[in-house]
């Protein structure tokens, strides 16, 4: 592990700048049929209905129209790995500040920064009341960390949840969890940038944030969002990340009975 202590002015820069920057708007939601043609976050697969949005992310669910859940979610994974592919290893470029300092991802010019894709997925069979199928839970998301290990930013989170039986063919509700949790040593990290409407705790060696919603009398629930940030709280904090993961949990209601799946990715610590 990298350890930084008091990594002069740039360490502040970057956790002032962004905290004013990813003061994001967030949603909590009552799920309802909604607007097609979202224009936030990732492009829409066709079947998919944005019924929650804003500048940051949306939730979507199934289109009453569709009835091949398989191929749905299909294409839902397949558009996830064409922008994986897309993405690539991104090179560090430090943002210039006030003090001087490099501040900001890749600060550390000349040093390979600890990039990379958080994937998951998993199934699981089920016997539900009236029938029986597949529990399905699927994500991703790009966290960015300096080659230092003092901060983890998550970008690009995607994830969707479903119930693959015929009979029924919806669930009761859906409630549907994305989580990205970070292992830490030294001061409590600063959350920034999670969902309104988000849980987040943050102690000397653990920050997370966790972010729930649910649909009802659907068989699918999709997640995407833009940003959330782990950051030192100054730069006399000593501070460092050690452990990493992004989680996606779906709970799927049927009568008075639950069932849960639930995938999980860990970066290289």
């Amino acid at each position: 592990m990298g350890i930084t202590a008091g990594h002069g002015p740039s360490r502040r820069t970057v956790a002032l700048t962004v905290t004013a920057a990813l003061t994001l708007g967030g949603f909590a939601l009552g799920v309802t049929r909604g607007a097609t043609g979202s224009t936030a976050a990732a492009a829409t697969v066709p079947g998919t209905v944005v019924v929650e949005e804003d500048a940051h992310g949306k939730v979507l669910t199934a289109d009453s129209s569709v009835r091949d859940k398989r191929a749905l979610v299909d294409a839902v994974h397949e558009q996830r790995r064409e922008k994986e592919r897309q993405t690539g290893t991104p090179t560090p470029t430090p943002t210039p500040t006030a003090t001087g300092g490099g501040g900001g991802h890749g600060d550390q010019t000349g040093f390979p920064v600890r990039d990379q894709w958080l994937d998951s997925a998993k199934t699981r069979k089920a016997a539900v009341p009236g029938g029986q199928g597949t529990l399905s839970a699927a994500g991703a998301s790009y966290v960015k960390v300096p080659f230092m290990e003092y901060y983890a930013i998550f970008t690009d989170t995607s994830s969707d949840v479903s119930w693959l039986g015929e009979r029924p063919f919806d669930a009761d509700s859906i409630e549907h969890t994305d989580t990205w949790d970070v292992g830490s040593v030294g001061a409590p990290f600063w959350v920034v940038g999670a969902p309104q409407g988000a849980t987040v705790r943050s102690t000397g060696s653990n920050a997370q944030a966790s972010w729930t919603t649910t649909v009802k009398d659907n068989w699918y629930s999709e997640h995407a969002y833009d940003q959330v940030a782990f950051y030192p709280p100054n730069q006399d904090d000593y501070s460092n990340v050690f452990r990493i993961s992004h989680s996606v949990t779906g709970t799927f209601q049927f009568g008075s009975s639950f069932y849960t799946v639930t995938t999980r990715a860990r970066a290289y610590s």
